[in-house]
Order: structure tokens, then sequence, then C-alpha cells
């Protein structure tokens, strides 16, 4: 028989469904690790846990007033852009309307200018037509008292004589000069 008791001492502890002492200290040992976890890993986990829930949450705050300032940004630089294009026009109209004013002085300058010299033009050939006239009645007082002592064959040293026949013939050139410009005109 010693080999049937052996048998059954055997059957005895391979039978996993009869509890013995293993069972109970392996429960022991789970409960315990249980509550070591739940008393210390658990909670720093949970720490950890919350801890990145809430640099997630800033995170996404974060990123919301970024866009928010960025949407700020944006909106402003647009209406920067457009306050500087207004600018940029307003200079455009004032920089042609000095233009047009600039241009207008220089051309009321230029006929101001042009309206001078034309006038000290006419005024210097009117002193230049009296100088000639003044130069031909002289050179002409002195052929027409050559022509006549040549005709007359006698000597007009009289000087009331003389100048009185160089203002008759004058006054019948001058008569006939007027009378052709007169007609050229």
């Amino acid at each position: 028989m010693p080999a049937t008791v052996v048998l059954a001492a055997d059957e005895k502890t391979n039978n996993f469904l009869v509890p013995n002492g293993t069972l109970y200290f392996e429960l022991i040992c789970f409960v315990i690790i249980v509550f070591l976890l739940a008393k210390y890993a658990v909670p720093q986990i949970n720490a950890r846990i919350e801890e990145r829930q809430e640099r997630i949450r800033r995170e996404f705050e974060d990123a919301k007033t970024a866009k928010e300032e960025a949407e700020r940004a944006r909106t402003e630089y647009q209406e920067a852009l457009a306050e500087t294009r207004r600018e940029i026009s307003r200079l455009r109209e004032e920089a042609n309307a000095e233009k047009a004013q600039i241009l207008e002085e220089a051309r009321s300058s230029a006929r101001e200018e042009a309206s001078a010299i034309a006038e000290a033009e006419r005024a210097k050939l009117v002193t230049e037509r009296q100088q000639i006239l003044l130069s031909l009645r002289n050179e002409i007082g002195e052929l027409a008292y050559t022509l006549s002592e040549k005709i007359v064959h006698e000597s007009l040293r009289s000087d009331e004589r003389q100048r009185q026949l160089v203002e008759d013939f004058i006054a019948g050139v001058g008569s006939g000069v007027r009378a052709e410009a007169g007609a050229a005109g």
C-alpha cells in the first residue's frame, strides 16, 4: 500500500479545486500589492495624468489665445494696410495737385517772362527805330545839302537857309516812307 498512499497524497496536492495554504498566501500577497499600488502608485499616476491633462488644457488655451492674438494682429495689419493705402492715395492726390499747381505757376511765369521779353524787344525796336530814323535824317540832310549845292551851284552857307531846306526835304521823304509803310502793313 505504500504505492497507493503516495498516489493518494499526490492527488491531494495536484487538485486545484481544493484550496490549500498557497492560495491564501497568494491571495494575501495580491491584496497587499493592490493596497500598496492603490496607496502609493495610483495617486502618483493620477497626479501625473492630471498634470498632463492640465498642461494639455493650458496648451489648448495658449493655442486659442495665440490664435486670437494672431487674428487680432491680422486684423490690425489689414487695417494698417488699408490706412497706408488711403494715405498713399491721399499723398498721390496731393502730389498731383501740387504738380498741377507748379505747372500752372511755371506756365504763368513763362508767359510773364515771354511777355516781358517781348515788351523789352518792342522797346528795343522802338529805340533802334528812333535811332535809325535820327541817323537817316542826318544822312539825308547831308545828302540833300550836297545835292542841292550841286544843283544850284551856289553855296548854301547860311545856316538858317540850310536848315529850312533839310527840313522841307525830310518832311517830303517822311510822308513818302509813311505811305509805303501803310501800304505794306
